[in-house]
């Protein structure tokens, strides 16, 4: 069955779940419905069923959510753009309207160049995950932006974000949340007449950088061209799968919300932003499913008995991934190098993998760190660990 494709992301991640809870719950209902059936069977079939349910998704818990986690990112793909075309009715003067309603005005700081307005709101936190939700709405009005111009708004936008930092505490937080990071996004609009030639062709590339870690802080710039009437931003969200919201998307919901009336003009905006790769969006859902399938089965007996090989301290880095043996257990993590800043970032590394999953004590963490340090200063990188803490 070719329908649907992996360009439908969205319909595809639904439909997994409708496949997954409707082959266990549809019998229940449909046995239920039949007046011929005995109410013994009924009963057995609204047992057996749930129970089923429950093992198969035990046994398919990885599997599952690396689907989610695929079908949702590559959603977030799908719905992104290099630049969106701003509508006809489209006023300068409107928005910043719009912008002044929000939250409180803030004081100017002395950095250059001054910023037209700066707006603070900040949340109590919902779950455990943050002490507070802050976010901060600054606004530039350039008669001329190139490269220099565009830094020097940031570095003024993050200097102005930065004193902001705690303004308003909120009260009765659990020990958790007061114990989490402090979430905010700051969005930086910048309203430019006019835009240097030579800055245009990497403008999306700049606005992309040094944009935090998106989950408790993002910093997202969004550059305006009044003369072609496009805006360019980070506009690809993280896949939120039921636990911490990312504030990046906070952030990007603000753009959509103040500059495109809640709608951002997919049609209109031609320019995607560079698939993602070994992901065919022409692939079927079911083949999508098998084949993720096979591959975390071979993947997972394939790595165990590299660990049944290896010896203590070994390390190997092979296809982007990194295996570690410390004693008689091992880590497996993702790893991804940046050429150009000879940086590998590594995934947060709190968990055994092999041979079965476990936390790390803190000492060992720091030993394995070490030891990842060195093998690869070896081959010329400095290394960097994701944290969702």
């Amino acid at each position: 069955m070719k329908f649907p494709t992996l360009k439908n992301a969205l319909l595809c991640r639904i439909l997994v779940y409708i496949v997954v809870l409707g082959g266990f719950i549809a019998p229940i209902v449909i046995v239920a419905n039949l007046d011929f059936v005995p109410n013994t069977l009924k009963i057995i079939v609204g047992i057996c069923f749930p129970i089923a349910l429950i093992v198969y998704l035990i046994k398919n818990f990885v599997l599952l959510m690396a689907m989610d986690i695929s079908l949702a990112t590559l959603h977030c793909h799908n719905t992104a753009r290099k630049r969106f075309l701003l509508s006809r009715s489209f006023s300068v003067q409107r928005v910043q309207r719009r912008i002044s309603r929000y939250g409180k005005n803030q004081p100017q700081i002395t950095t250059l160049p001054l910023p037209h307005s700066i707006r603070y709101k900040s949340n109590a936190p919902m779950t455990i995950y943050s002490s507070g939700i802050e976010k901060v709405l600054i606004t530039y009005h350039i008669d001329f932006l190139d490269k220099n111009q565009y830094h020097s708004i940031i570095n003024s936008a993050n200097a102005s974000s930065r004193s902001l930092i705690g303004k308003k505490k909120h009260l009765f937080l659990d020990k958790s949340q007061k114990k989490a990071p402090l979430n905010r996004v700051t969005v930086i609009f910048i309203f430019a007449k006019q835009i240097d030639s030579g800055f245009k062709n990497d403008l999306f590339k700049v606005v992309c950088q040094n944009g935090g870690d998106g989950y408790n802080n993002a910093t997202i710039p969004c550059v305006v061209d009044l003369e072609e009437r496009f805006a360019t931003f980070d506009s690809v969200r993280i896949p939120y799968v039921g636990f911490q919201y990312p504030v990046k998307n906070r952030g990007i919901r603000l753009i959509k919300r103040y500059l495109f009336n809640n709608r951002l003009p997919l049609n209109n905006s031609p320019d995607t932003v560079d698939p993602i790769k070994d992901i065919d969006p022409k692939q079927s859902l079911w083949a999508f499913w098998r084949d993720m399938k096979k591959e975390l089965i071979l993947d997972d007996k394939e790595a165990k008995k590299r660990f049944e090989k290896m010896k203590h301290k070994d390390i190997i880095f092979e296809d982007n991934y990194i295996y570690l043996k410390w004693e008689s257990r091992g880590i497996w993590r993702l790893v991804e190098i940046n050429e150009e800043t000879k940086e590998a970032e590594i995934d947060v590394i709190d968990s055994w993998y092999y041979p079965k999953p476990n936390k790390i004590a803190k000492d060992t963490i720091n030993e394995i760190k070490k030891a990842i340090n060195s093998y690869f200063a070896e081959l010329g990188y400095t290394t960097r660990y994701n944290s969702y803490e």
